[in-house]
């Protein structure tokens, strides 16, 4: 993973894929939280991001994808109690080459470490009502670009 410690900071970069179909975008939580997320995770060392993203989507979804473009890169700054995060995240439009993946109807249970997910497939036009991760994302995800965007944001 390629994520560090510096004192009281934290370094991570994240690569997630943001799969969208008829009006709803794949996301997670974890099963204790209320925070949303749009599924991936970190980067290993001498891989590629769409490498990694295939990776991670077949490690948590069992599922094999299409990387179509990329959407954001967002420089995320937060804390979590006296850590200071700085995230920079690569969020690419992906499709699921199952077609299982798009059941709306269906909930992904996902163990991982000793952390449960759950993925679902949200309505696009109800994130601004929910706790998506980055914030940023509530609006970005509304209209997809058809170039790449470069987000600077900070959460709360």
């Amino acid at each position: 993973m390629i994520t560090f410690t510096r004192g009281n900071t934290k370094f991570t970069y994240r690569i997630a894929g943001v799969a969208i179909h008829d009006g709803h975008v794949l996301l997670q939580r974890a099963e204790a939280g209320n925070e949303w997320f749009v599924p991936g995770g970190r980067a290993e060392l001498l891989e590629t991001t769409q490498d990694g993203l295939r990776r991670e989507m077949r490690e948590e979804l069992h599922s094999d994808i299409r990387v179509e473009q990329l959407l954001y890169v967002i420089e995320n700054f937060f804390s979590i109690g006296d850590i200071a995060y700085h995230e920079l995240g690569l969020y690419f439009l992906i499709s699921f080459l199952d077609e299982s993946m798009y059941d709306r109807q269906r909930t992904f249970l996902v163990q991982d470490a000793n952390i449960q997910f759950i993925f679902q497939w949200i309505p696009l036009h109800t994130l601004e009502n929910i706790p998506v991760y980055p914030l940023c994302l509530q609006k970005a995800l509304q209209s997809i670009p058809e170039t790449t965007q470069h987000i600077v944001h900070f959460d709360g």
